[in-house]
């Protein structure tokens, strides 16, 4: 009897399930650890923290851009007219953060700012699902590149400053678990995408996927809110015994004006530039050191990006008033040490290498965790989003600049050795000023 190969779609559908029902279960145990020694009344709060997810998750799936490069090269003909709304979304994302932590702080109702992420983003994905029939790469670097990326701009950090507001007790570890929804959609989203092209092309995937985030996000962002002022009451009491409470309340000129404003935006960039430069060219080192299956190794950093951020912001809050620089100092040092292995024939060791991005995927997810957090310790959460939007700006330059740093090496050298090297020193540098941080940190606290 011939045998019949199992419906690819069939499998993909199962996958996507299966990568669902993981996430489900990874944020109920979240909650639970969220709700273990509460000592208030935090009504509402596990409810705000789901919807905060469901809006990252959105925000998220652009992570998963790289699904639709091949289609468009091959309707283009160019892999750069291809990549580059990504690249777009990147700067857009960054800079256009700033108006959503200022819009947040003027309007003091975190659903301005949400649902208007919500409408930019899925808006954006249905004017890019007419890309195939308005055939120019300037349509699809518009649509999705500048809309999307407001939209990403507009949402992620007021949504992260939100988590902080309503787990004050615990910062770092609610900033964590929100922000892996934005790192772990694309663990669903990627397979779902090449799925939906695989059946019915690119255009109406765009089209499709701008249908889930309405309906995904919409409602999301209709059900976040502010805590209650009970809430912060009580925060100003509790704080006093066993959080981190700084000061004053520095609003973002004030900030500016400070050293430790520049030494906190510096380090975030040194830090997430060579994870980023990493995410772009991991398939291509992963060949180039012959190491079998390369998307695993984008699949396994996906993973840990993910995974990494909830642990590393909860041991930065068990440390107590000077968790996070330490958490930082530590970590990121360990980064620049992989980095460096990474530029050693030690890569061309399958499971090694495999270990290692890992191990860099955690790292770099857990900046993300640690940075707002860090922020809030140093200048207040009164105007955190406004304060973390123009620290966030150093994540996107960063963007703009590392992967290019690394094609630009290696079109020169043949090889990713210095770029890796480079990464390493710039990682253990950038891990170095939180070292200089946690003194300053002292200036600051109560």
């Amino acid at each position: 009897m011939e045998e019949i190969d199992e419906n690819p779609g069939a499998v993909g559908g199962r996958r996507v399930k299966l990568i669902i029902a993981l996430l489900h279960q990874i944020f109920n145990g979240f909650g639970n650890l969220l709700m273990n020694g509460a000592s208030l009344n935090r009504s509402g709060g596990l409810k705000v923290l789901a919807a905060s997810v469901a809006v990252t998750s959105v925000l998220g799936n652009s992570y998963a851009y790289s699904v639709y490069v091949a289609p468009l090269a091959s309707l283009w003909g160019s892999t750069f007219w291809a990549s580059l709304p990504f690249s777009i979304l990147i700067a857009t994302f960054a800079f256009s953060s700033i108006i959503g932590g200022r819009l947040y702080a003027r309007k003091g109702n975190i659903r301005v700012p949400a649902l208007l992420s919500m409408v930019l983003t899925g808006g954006g994905l249905l004017l890019s699902s007419l890309v195939e029939v308005v055939s120019t790469p300037l349509w699809l670097a518009t649509t999705y590149g500048v809309v999307v990326g407001l939209g990403n701009g507009m949402g992620y950090v007021p949504i992260v400053a939100l988590a902080r507001k309503w787990y004050p007790d615990k910062a770092g570890f609610a900033t964590g678990v929100v922000i892996l929804g934005y790192g772990g959609s694309a663990l669903a989203f990627a397979p779902l995408k090449a799925l939906l092209i695989e059946l019915m092309g690119v255009g109406l995937t765009f089209a499709a996927v701008g249908l889930i985030s309405f309906t995904i996000g919409v409602p999301a962002a209709m059900v976040v809110r502010d805590p209650p002022q009970e809430l912060v009451n009580y925060f100003s009491r509790f704080a006093k015994k066993r959080a981190v409470i700084p000061k004053r309340d520095y609003k973002p000129g004030e900030a500016l004006k400070t050293p430790d404003f520049w030494l906190l935006w510096a380090s975030f960039m040194l830090t997430a530039g060579p994870g980023l430069m990493l995410i772009g060219h991991m398939a291509n080192l992963a060949a180039l050191n012959n190491i079998p299956s390369p998307p695993l190794a984008v699949s396994i950093f996906s993973v840990m990006n993910a995974l990494g951020r909830p642990p590393a912001g909860w041991v930065s809050d068990k440390l107590g008033r000077f968790g996070r620089p330490l958490t930082m100092t530590a970590f990121f040092t360990a980064q620049g040490l992989v980095f460096y292995a990474l530029s050693t024939p030690l890569a061309s060791i399958p499971w090694l290498f495999f270990f290692m991005v890992a191990a860099l995927g955690f790292f770099y997810g857990s900046g993300l965790a640690l940075f707002p957090a860090a922020t809030g310790d140093f200048f207040g959460l009164k105007h955190l989003s406004e304060n973390y939007s123009l620290i966030f700006i150093g994540w996107g330059l960063s963007g703009l600049l590392f992967p290019s740093l690394g094609s630009y090496i290696v079109d020169s050298t043949g090889g990713y050795e210095l770029a890796l090297i480079i990464s390493s020193i710039l990682s253990v540098a950038g891990g170095l000023v939180n070292l200089y941080l946690k003194k300053r940190l002292a200036l600051y606290l109560q």
